[in-house]
């Protein structure tokens, strides 16, 4: 029995796919569990498996195309078997299969040319309207070519782009065989569009940037959080003496571990003793997680990832380092999987390395609270009735204040301080 490629919903925010490319052909082998395409969502390129050993019978979308999520994209089957007719070739959509319904027969004295097929609708593209019926021809002459339908001037992928960029097809100008309009009218018609003065007067573009798909699942997970999410903020500056030594140690015997490893590391120790700060809120309800499955915060170009390590309570300082350089590496690569993004308890954000002292960051739904860590720094602090400098570290909490209250959050990072402050705990 043949098995369905769909596009799959590879993140929380995912609601459509790009496929990027086939990695394998029509009647090409496939085994379970081997790449067979590339997929780009809102957050990376991601590689697709087949989930059905067989020979690829259909490819249904192109590289390129955009399709909803549950989307068949391609059909896997037996060796030699083909899914139909269109097997091999995008399939059209429902509108373009239907036909028209029986027009009276012509009588012999009036014969009545053959109504032409309706264009093929190309797989992926919406078509602009429903068929209609054929018209007779009238003696009259022809419509002059510039009066033909925007479906006539130009291909599918550029009136989606037309249709993404608000741009009115019958103010292009076609530079294409017969005024056809092609993908480089369109930036062409962009480029040379006037802008409105007040515009012009206030510096701002008529158009505007559109959302990457990145950004946009960037804009809806936080602004969903801001909403929905009651925060509330703590800081405390701990003292990292102790942590950079441990560093320069580790670092010396060939053994790299950075501050936001101790940080991880402490992180878990601190929930294993505070789990509400673990947990997620769902439907009215507190669930508290057995796993710390702690979400680093990773910046990539237009946006940010957050990989997860999992299972933190039982991990090493040494071998949370060497998951950490692995997310990141694979999420910079953009090849990151999605279990690699999904399941997170608790979140950490450093920035640091940028020289940030202290901010306070956005929850990601649903989990309790996430870590925003600044720089380690010479700060100056009052010893023994003496003002010297000191390298500490400031970090915030932000907390949902349906999970847990001050106070609980309080002794949280209390515990966190001791920890890494005492970081010779994290290496027993």
């Amino acid at each position: 029995m043949p098995t369905d490629i769909t596009m799959p919903k590879l993140s929380d925010t995912m609601t459509e796919g790009r496929l990027v490319s086939w990695k394998k052909s029509v009647g090409d082998r496939v085994e379970r569990g081997e790449i067979i395409a590339e997929v780009e969502t809102d957050k990376a390129t991601m590689e697709l498996e087949a989930f059905a050993s067989g020979t690829l019978v259909e490819q249904r979308v192109k590289p390129g195309e955009l399709v909803a999520v549950g989307t068949v994209i391609g059909v896997i089957g037996a060796a030699g078997e083909s899914s139909g007719p269109s097997a091999g070739k995008p399939k059209p959509s429902v509108e373009a299969e239907e036909k028209p319904p029986e027009e009276p027969k012509p009588s012999a004295e009036a014969p009545q040319p053959q109504a032409e097929a309706p264009p093929a609708v190309p797989a992926g593209e919406v078509p602009e309207r429903v068929l209609e019926l054929p018209e007779e021809k009238e003696t009259a002459p022809s419509p002059p070519q510039e009066d033909r339908g925007e479906g006539e001037r130009a291909a599918p992928v550029v009136r989606r782009m037309a249709r993404e960029r608000g741009i009115d097809l019958g103010l292009v100008t076609g530079s294409g065989p017969d005024g056809r309009i092609l993908q480089e009218d369109l930036e062409r018609y962009l480029a040379e569009k006037p802008k409105p003065e007040s515009a012009v007067a206030a510096g701002e573009g008529v158009e505007g940037e559109p959302l990457s798909r990145m950004r946009g699942a960037i804009a809806r997970v936080t602004a969903q959080a801001w909403q929905s999410i009651p925060h509330f903020y703590e800081t405390v500056e701990i003292a990292m003496k102790e942590a950079v030594e441990i560093v320069r140690e580790l670092k010396g015997s060939g053994s790299e571990v950075t501050y936001n490893d101790l940080v991880i590391k402490a992180s878990a120790m601190a929930l294993a003793k505070y789990p509400k700060l673990n947990a997620s809120f769902a439907n009215d309800r507190i669930v508290t997680h057995g796993q710390v499955n702690i979400g680093i915060a990773v910046a990539v170009d237009d946006g940010l990832l957050v990989p997860v390590v999992k299972g933190c309570q039982g991990l090493a300082l040494k071998e949370i380092a060497l998951e950490t350089v692995r997310l990141a590496d694979r999420a910079r690569s953009g090849r990151i999987s999605q279990d690699e993004i999904s399941g997170g308890t608790f979140s950490i954000s450093n920035l640091g390395m940028f020289g940030i002292e202290e901010f306070a960051a956005v929850i990601f739904p649903p989990q309790a609270a996430i870590l925003a860590v600044g720089s380690v720094a010479e700060r100056p602090a009052v010893r023994d009735g003496q003002v010297v400098a000191v390298k500490t570290m400031r970090v915030t909490l932000s907390c949902d204040h349906r999970i847990v209250d001050g106070a609980y959050a309080a002794q949280f990072l209390g515990e966190l301080k001791r920890i890494l402050e005492n970081p010779v705990l994290m290496l027993v």
